[in-house]
């Protein structure tokens, strides 16, 4: 059992299904989710994870856009949380091109009815070997479905101009881990691995097997690794 709750910030249109492999591998454990699909900044989005976390001092723990708020939150109120584990994110600011890709998607979606992720897209997140797994790619495609397009273009357009938040993370003052896919196409290893080597309050764990959707694909590691950095 471990020492204090688990408190969930899931990504980019996703919600508390995202950890639907991952919990059933803990047993008895206390996890909490945020839902801040509401929010259309990125200060809402953060105000919606303190305003939902537990009273009580919790491993706080964020998948992607919920990684990069998850690091928000503790930078904005670190006594509240016992550790801090990112996955499948990472502290930086987006490059021109991403911004750019953004906007001009975010512009596209309030002219069109958005259908769903295509093949090709999912195949950017999910890692070769699990595009027919309908527990992967069915849950992330039902997600979507189920949030809607005013969700997306919302979560599209909040982060464009976050800051790097680096130096910031750097002098956090508790446990930081970062869990990353060898193979995510969407956020480089490397870059993490050199934030890392910087502090030696900062863990880094790298799973094989698995692209961007590391809850989805990877649960027994996962589930492995947070019972670990969060006793």
């Amino acid at each position: 059992m471990m020492d204090a709750p688990l408190y969930l910030i899931p990504g980019t249109m996703c919600d508390a299904r995202l950890w639907g492999r991952v919990l059933p591998l803990m047993p008895g454990m206390d996890a909490h989710h945020c839902d801040y699909t509401a929010a259309d900044t990125m200060d809402s989005m953060r105000d919606a994870v303190l305003g939902q976390a537990p009273d009580t001092p919790c491993h706080l723990v964020g998948f992607s856009l919920g990684g990069y708020l998850a690091i928000m939150a503790a930078l904005r109120a670190p006594s509240r949380f016992k550790s801090l584990t990112i996955i499948a994110a990472s502290p930086y600011g987006l490059t021109d091109g991403e911004k750019t890709l953004r906007k001009r998607n975010a512009e596209m979606l309030t002219r069109l009815t958005y259908k769903g992720m295509s093949k090709a897209r999912l195949a950017q997140f999910v890692n070769a070997d699990h595009l027919d797994d309908e527990r992967v790619t069915g849950t992330i495609l039902q997600m979507e479905k189920d949030l809607g397009q005013d969700v997306l273009i919302r979560q599209l357009i909040a982060p464009i101009n976050r800051p790097d938040v680096s130096a910031e993370l750097l002098a956090l003052d508790i446990p930081v881990t970062f869990i990353m896919a060898k193979d995510d196409q969407l956020v480089p290893l490397g870059a993490i691995e050199k934030l890392a080597n910087k502090s030696d309050n900062i863990t880094l764990h790298c799973v094989e097997g698995s692209g961007h959707m590391i809850p989805l694909e990877a649960p027994d590691r996962l589930a492995s690794l947070l019972q670990s950095d969060s006793r």
